[in-house]
């Protein structure tokens, strides 16, 4: 008896754990995601490869509502994480349209007034999008050595979506950022 409930409680808990995980999977505030995830409509979606930096893939989205001609766009950034018993999973996270200036000037701030002197203790910055997309630095603490580090994690529930980064490639992440938005200004 004590095995069966023991199976139904490992069982419901498996359950639980997953509900969780598709729930917040489904609780993006961004609106390209929500118009992708609307039933009942023709949408045409059309992707422009922006670039790479490490392994994050940019790629901008233009989304047009056949039926009224309404258009909307994003960056989506994609990061994958290898295990050799799962294979590679794919994490894709978006930056609305709106929130990529706001990105730009978060990230050069971090470029050109935090990154430049490491501070005494553990520090952080970061910037959050809708998505739940979080591009940031961090000072980074070895044995052999103290630096700043940057992130880009596309899914939030997950940290096998994140990708580090050396602080010096800040400089591609915010051009690659820049050349999305002016991209997307053309398409729009």
């Amino acid at each position: 008896m004590k095995k069966v409930l023991f199976m139904m409680a490992v069982v419901f808990l498996a359950i639980t754990a997953n509900a969780q995980t598709n729930k917040q999977e489904e609780s993006s505030k961004s609106e390209t995601v929500q118009l992708l995830q609307k039933d009942g409509v023709l949408l045409r979606k059309d992707f422009y490869d922006i670039g790479k930096v490490g392994g994050v893939t940019f790629q901008n989205i233009i989304i047009t509502d056949m039926s009224t001609g309404e258009k909307t766009g994003a960056l989506r950034l994609e990061t994958y994480y290898y295990s050799s018993s799962l294979g590679t999973d794919t994490y894709i996270g978006t930056l609305d349209f709106d929130e990529l200036e706001g990105c730009i000037k978060s990230l050069t701030y971090i470029k050109d007034n935090v990154i430049t002197s490491l501070p005494e203790i553990y520090t952080e910055c970061e910037y959050k999008t809708k998505d739940g997309v979080r591009l940031g630095a961090y000072v980074r603490t070895t044995k052999k050595e103290r630096d700043w580090r940057i992130y880009i994690q596309t899914r939030s529930y997950t940290n096998r979506s994140q990708e580090f980064l050396s602080s010096d490639k800040l400089v591609e992440v915010i051009s690659l950022l820049n050349k999305s938005l002016e991209n997307l200004k053309a398409h729009l």
